[in-house]
């Protein structure tokens, strides 16, 4: 009987626990509402039960896309945490320190309030629901998206070094994946918002990382591109890895994000351009899943240093992409297209080429060939024509061999180049020549200075300036002089030319201009072509 009695006691009170319930915890939100010295203040306060030494969390609002239907997503990231030192009614100060850097007015704040145990109601137990049917077979599922999915997924909340670590991994791991250019410009995003941070936050930390075991060649040769194969020791611990590159003579390192292969191996290729005589620097970076980043092999100051030969000779006429390009082009120049005055004042050129030039990597920049026609009528600027007194015409056709020399001065690309041209016109056989000097690469920000002169045709001095201001774009912007094409006066021309690499290995290149011998005798031009580069 006592027993049973115990029992019946032990029943009753596990009946009045089972009745009893703690409340949820809450969680208040309000935002900085002032930054100030080391001090914020935040609209938090006793009313929503804030009291002095409580801890707040600071976040930031960000605003991303979706990885797979690219709309607009809201998230957040987290700034730090600070403990509350004077708590008012509706408003309160904490004391960040250093973290006074990272915080700035409207980022939002959460504060966890323990809410005392109150008795909650008894309720009775539902009754067991009947099993649904099973759900019907989706479509297949597109195994690449649920991946993309669960790395978005795994960053809520998440720092941004850890967001920008994920998909610098995946990128790594599949760079082949049709997500690949959107994953980029969120990570383009993402950096930015880094940026704007504290760069102490994006900075390179201690933490063990591993070791990147790596055999450095004792030399390369000019131009050829130089594979290159890291192992790691510890691959749990690094998400992606950049190689950091530089020609010797540069200022600064080009990054490249090494391709994973099988979890251990790190594999890239440092572009021929790069490779250039005495010699060339590399460093690798790795960052942790966490997002943290450290060097593995090598530093800025103190990089792996490769000594560059120059390549054999029969090897600098070798092939390889972007040496050979062939340009066609045609121009038509009017000097007379504003000229108002009364009679017949023709004053025209027409001028077309083909050129074929091979890049070298050495002393001697490039090599050239190419054939072109002069053709016009005029050239005078007060002259009126008539049946008595025609207008002169020109022609010749001609064909050149062109050569070009250059080299660095300080980290400055200079080059000297010329032309020997022979032809055939209305009075026989003609000779001419061109000689030019560029500061500044081909392909990039120039400025050139140029002049020809060609028998039966005429001169033309030219000052250009050059710039690439995109990828696919290169800009012209010239001024000169000539009295083409019938050595007759002299007049000004202004030219623009845009080439646009809008195809792989093709351009296309549109020219205008505005030319004049006085100011009653002037008018428009306009050319283009293509260029095809292997």
């Amino acid at each position: 009987m006592r027993r049973a009695g115990l029992l019946a006691v032990v029943a009753v009170v596990g009946v009045l626990r089972a009745g009893t319930a703690r409340a949820d915890d809450e969680i208040v939100k309000g935002s900085v509402v002032k930054v100030e010295h080391q001090e914020i203040y935040v609209s938090l306060g006793t009313k929503q039960g804030v009291v002095d030494g409580a801890a707040i969390r600071l976040k930031r609002t960000i605003r991303l896309r979706h990885p797979v239907t690219r709309a607009p997503v809201e998230d957040w990231v987290p700034v730090g945490s600070a403990t509350v030192t004077q708590a008012g009614a509706g408003l309160s100060r904490a004391v960040i320190g250093e973290l006074i850097d990272d915080v700035k007015v409207g980022d939002f704040v959460e504060s966890l309030i323990e809410r005392p145990d109150v008795r909650a109601p008894t309720t009775t137990a539902p009754a067991p629901e009947a099993p649904a049917p099973p759900a019907p077979a989706g479509p297949p599922v597109d195994r690449e998206a649920v991946e993309i999915l669960g790395i978005f997924a795994a960053h809520t909340g998440a720092t941004l070094e850890a967001r920008i670590a994920g998909w610098e991994r995946y990128l790594s791991t599949h760079g082949e994946s049709r997500y690949t250019e959107a994953i980029r410009r969120d990570l383009d995003t993402l950096r930015g918002l880094r940026d704007q941070q504290r760069p102490a936050a994006a900075g390179a930390s201690n933490e063990d990382v591993g070791t990147v075991r790596h055999s450095a060649r004792a030399a390369a040769y000019a131009g050829a591109p130089l594979p290159l194969v890291f192992v790691l020791d510890n691959p749990e611990r690094v998400a992606s890895a950049f190689l950091h590159y530089r020609p010797r003579d540069a200022r600064t390192y080009r990054r490249l994000l090494l391709v994973r292969e099988h979890e251990i191996y790190l594999r890239g290729i440092i572009p021929g351009e790069a490779i250039t005589t005495p010699g060339f620097d590399y460093f690798v970076e790795v960052s942790t899943p966490a997002g943290r980043s450290g060097l593995a092999i090598g530093s800025p100051t103190q990089p792996i240093r490769i000594e560059v030969a120059r390549p054999p000779l029969i090897d600098q006429f070798g092939a390889a992409p972007g040496k050979s390009s062939v340009k066609l082009a045609i121009d038509y120049l009017d000097f007379a297209t504003f000229d108002r005055r009364p009679g017949d004042h023709t004053d025209r050129m027409t001028t077309a080429n083909v050129d074929f030039t091979y890049r070298l990597a050495s002393a001697v920049q490039s090599i050239g060939v190419g054939y072109g026609v002069y053709a016009g009528a005029g050239g005078f600027a007060d002259q009126t024509w008539s049946e008595g007194n025609p207008f002169p015409r020109s022609g010749f056709h001609f064909g050149y061999a062109d050569l070009e020399l250059g080299g660095k001065v300080e980290r400055v690309p200079l080059s000297l180049g010329g032309k020997v041209i022979a032809g055939v016109g209305k009075e026989g056989f003609g000779m001419g020549v061109e000689g030019r000097f560029r500061i500044g690469g081909r392909d990039a920000t120039n400025l050139q200075i140029a002049a020809r002169t060609i028998e039966q045709v005429g001169t033309l001095t030219d000052i250009r300036f050059g710039a690439r201001p995109a990828q696919n774009l290169l800009i012209g912007v010239s001024v000169g002089a000539t009295n083409q094409p019938n050595q007759g006066d002299i007049g000004v021309k202004l030219g623009t030319e845009l080439e646009w690499i809008g195809f792989r290995n093709v351009s296309v290149i549109l020219r205008g201009s505005w030319q004049g011998r006085s100011v009653d005798h002037g008018g428009l031009g306009g050319g283009g072509g293509l260029g095809v580069y292997w």
